[in-house]
């Protein structure tokens, strides 16, 4: 296999999986390199340091859930100490890195910032920033309780371009937002 000359073996499901790889990326190379769902592997040299890795969400209309997609190979995972994630009792599998799009949420979040979302993470909290599928669209917003409801609200002054979103059944939270990068000083 590792001078091409075999492209299919009974023993590819067993070696994919002992690799936590999928069958088709091993046998040619294509499609995403890690199985859907995998957990996050800690990486060389050792206990040290966590993957965070970048994903691109799929929606859809209503709230039964979501799909991820990897960003493999078109953006490296972020990584973190491991005392940060027993610092914050973070299980790394259960964290996403995705990018900003939009100003809603400056000057707290800018276009292009990189956050993490906690996806075990969806108690509602007052004033938290929240990760949101929202009529089938990623939406990054904070958490607003006002006259007994909640609301997905913008940072942004500009409410009359950035009104908040009441939350209903249109409304499904992913994970609380953990962590930010940002080129913005």
């Amino acid at each position: 296999m590792e001078n091409g000359e075999i492209h299919d073996s009974p023993q590819l499901p067993a070696i994919a999986d002992a690799l936590g790889v999928e069958v088709l990326w091993l046998q040619q190379g294509r499609g995403p390199r890690a199985r859907k769902g995998e957990v996050a592997q800690e990486v060389f040299p050792g206990d040290t340091r966590c993957a965070i890795r970048r994903v691109r969400f799929k929606l859809s209309a209503g709230v039964s859930g979501y799909e991820i997609e990897y960003d493999n190979g078109e953006a490296e995972p972020i990584f973190m100490a491991r005392r940060w994630f027993d610092q914050h009792r973070y299980r790394p599998e259960m964290l996403l890195a995705v990018k900003v799009s939009g100003r809603s949420m400056e000057p707290s979040l800018y276009d292009g910032d990189l956050v993490v979302i906690n996806t075990a993470d969806t108690h509602l909290r007052d004033g938290q920033v929240y990760a949101a599928n929202y009529e089938g669209e990623l939406v990054i917003k904070r958490l607003r309780r006002d006259a007994g409801q909640w609301f997905l609200s913008s940072d942004s002054p500009d409410k009359a371009r950035y009104g908040d979103k009441r939350c209903s059944e249109d409304c499904g939270l992913i994970g609380r937002i953990v962590y930010r990068q940002t080129e913005h000083i």
